[in-house]
C-alpha cells in the first residue's frame, strides 16, 4: 500500500510533524520504505523475507534464551516467571474472538525475549532483537488478522520448568525446536495470501 503525509494526516487528525516522525521511525524499523518525491510504501511482505527472518531468529532466539537465562538477576528471574507461568496457563484456553488470545500471547513472548535479551546485557545482541521484533510482530499481527490460524509462540509447563531451574541450554533447544515449527506454519499461512503471491 502506498501512503503520503497528507493523506495520513487528513484520516488521523495528527498533523503533518509526527506523521513524518512515525514513518520515519517505520522506515528506520523497515516496515515502510520511503519512495522519493512519491511518499511511502508499507515493505511488501514476501515468502523469502518470512524465511529469512525465520532462519536468522532461529540463531539469535535460542542463544537469547540461553545467554539470558544464565545472566537474569533475582528480580528479572520471578518477573521472568510471572510471565512464563501466564503464556504457559494461556496456551490452554480455548480460542475466544480472532486474534485475542494469539495476540496476547505474542506480547507475552516479546517481554519474555526482551527480558531475557536485556539480562545478556550485550548490546549488540539487544539490538539485533529491537530489530527483529518488529518484524515478527508484523508476521504475527497480519497472521491474526487475516483470519487464518496464527502460529502459537506459547509455553508449555517443561519450558515453565526450564526457565524455573535456569537451564539455559535446555530451553535454548526447546526454543530452536519450536521456532522450526512456527517457521513451517508461518510459510504454509502466507504462501496462500494473494498479496504475497503477488510480491514474490
Amino acid at each position: 500500500q502506498r501512503l503520503t503525509e497528507r493523506a495520513l494526516a487528513e484520516g488521523t487528525g495528527f498533523g503533518i510533524s509526527p506523521i513524518r516522525d512515525a514513518l520515519t521511525r517505520l522506515d528506520h524499523e523497515g516496515l515502510v520504505r520511503t519512495l522519493p518525491r512519491k511518499g511511502y510504501q508499507v515493505t511488501p511482505l514476501t515468502l523469502k523475507l518470512v524465511d529469512d527472518l525465520f532462519t536468522l531468529w532461529a540463531i539469535v532466539g535460542p542463544e537469547i534464551a540461553r545467554l539470558g537465562l544464565r545472566d537474569v538477576s533475582g528480580d528479572q528471574h520471578r518477573q521472568l516467571m510471572a510471565i512464563v507461568r501466564e503464556m504457559a496457563d494461556l496456551r490452554g484456553t480455548p480460542p475466544l474472538a480472532a486474534g485475542d488470545i494469539p495476540l496476547h500471547l505474542v506480547n507475552l513472548a516479546d517481554k519474555t525475549f526482551t527480558l531475557l535479551a536485556g539480562a545478556t546485557g550485550n548490546d549488540y545482541l539487544i539490538t539485533v532483537y529491537q530489530r527483529l521484533r518488529h518484524d515478527m510482530d508484523r508476521i504475527w499481527v497480519l497472521s491474526a488478522q487475516g483470519g487464518g490460524p496464527v502460529p502459537d509462540p506459547g509455553m508449555d509447563q517443561r519450558l515453565v520448568r526450564l526457565f524455573d531451574q535456569r537451564d539455559g541450554a535446555g530451553a535454548a533447544a526447546a526454543a530452536g525446536a519450536s521456532i522450526l515449527e512456527v517457521h513451517h506454519q508461518a510459510l504454509r499461512i502466507f504462501s496462500r495470501w494473494p498479496s504475497v503471491t503477488a510480491s514474490e
